[in-house]
């Protein structure tokens, strides 16, 4: 169910973003995007471990965790999420000098309340995205933080200068990268990081990789031309080589690690 309403919400808000603009009144489904990107996220992590292949070389983590120990994780990430966006909102500190408009929904002590949605969808893709390498333990750990940290930074690296054009938040360092800070992709690259470890290890079926891989290139790519419309040609190229990349992690995993997709 939440996919289809996460692939027509997706399909509906990239139409208008990219080709036409979202109408005031539809202000709020913005903010429902990154619930719905949050939610499906986790249902592909949660799916992908309550129905593994048989023969299990098509998983990439060890341990099942049930799915309320997977929510709780959600609750801890949206919590961790929304600590480290208040820190950064009212301190300068992490990401920058910057703060929110009201474009996303509501704002608790200065922060949209998505925002921590936000993070479990960009985390939770990330992991789906992320590979062992025939790691385990605290060595696979420490690598999935690492490569949800890059997943994590090169989405942001055309998200956030799409939503400060549009918006959605604004700097007052400038500067960096299209108006973003440089400290922001590094406070992304430490939080994404850190906050992948608040979800246990998981066995990942080929079918969640394989929709947790199309979802990242669905959303890259819908920021990468909205960025082009909005006069940043470095976003879309940006894109370009994120879903390059994400399609070349799952070929890998293809012909290694999770042979039946």
């Amino acid at each position: 169910m939440i996919r289809t309403v996460f692939w027509i919400w997706y399909a509906i808000g990239a139409l208008l973003l990219i080709f036409f603009t979202v109408p005031q009144g539809l202000q709020f489904s913005n903010g429902l995007f990154l619930v719905f990107y949050a939610v499906y996220a986790g249902e592909l992590i949660v799916k992908g471990y309550e129905r593994p292949f048989v023969a299990d070389r098509s998983v990439i983590f060890s341990a099942q965790p049930d799915p309320v120990r997977f929510l709780l994780s959600a609750v801890l990430i949206w919590t961790g999420g929304m600590a480290v966006e208040w820190y950064g909102v009212h301190t300068g500190h992490l990401f920058g000098s910057y703060g929110y408009s009201d474009i996303l929904g509501p704002l608790l002590y200065g922060v949209p309340a998505t925002l921590g949605f936000a993070w479990i969808a960009v985390v939770g893709n990330a992991v789906l995205l992320a590979r062992d390498f025939g790691q385990s333990g605290w060595r696979l750990m420490v690598l999935r933080a690492v490569q949800v940290g890059f997943w994590t930074v090169l989405l942001d690296l055309v998200l956030d200068p799409v939503a400060h054009a549009r918006g959605f938040w604004s700097w007052g360092d400038g500067g960096g990268f299209y108006g973003v800070p440089v400290s922001n992709f590094i406070g992304w690259l430490i939080a994404g990081s850190l906050l992948s470890l608040l979800i246990p290890p998981v066995r990942l079926t080929g079918r969640a990789v394989r929709r947790g891989t199309r979802l990242y290139q669905a959303v890259i790519l819908m920021f990468g031309l909205v960025g082009l419309r909005e006069g940043l040609p470095l976003c879309i190229i940006i894109a370009g080589i994120g879903a390059a990349l994400a399609e070349g992690s799952l070929r890998y995993a293809r012909s290694g690690q999770i042979p039946k997709l």
